[in-house]
């Protein structure tokens, strides 16, 4: 099994995820309990799954809800950004959040 190291928005230590070729990085991160934004629940509508993906070797080409999303928050669509939700991994991998969580009362 591949490991994501992930380094959450808030600046917390790294925190290691089991990757698999099948889950997603959000579905790895949930699992190990990471602190990661997904408001739309993984369906790549929102993007505050958004990570900045600094080891790319290996990860899943990315498919067409991914870039709209990405393209419509003015992302580029090069450069490491990537959605947690859409993007897969066989290899180890390594991220960082790049949208912090929610406060209490913030919508």
């Amino acid at each position: 099994m591949a490991t994501l190291r992930y380094f959450p928005a808030d600046g917390s230590p790294a925190i290691l995820a089991g990757l698999t070729p099948s889950s997603s990085f959000l579905v790895a991160l949930m699992k190990a309990g990471a602190p990661i934004r997904h408001d739309c629940g993984g369906k790549a509508l929102c993007g505050t799954c958004r990570v900045g993906v600094t080891r790319t070797e290996g990860l899943s080409p990315m498919r067409h809800p991914e870039r709209e999303r990405l393209s419509a928050l003015g992302l580029a669509l090069e450069g490491g950004i990537r959605l947690a939700c859409q993007t897969h991994s066989a290899r180890d991998s390594e991220a960082r959040g790049l949208v912090p969580l929610k406060k209490e009362g913030q919508p």
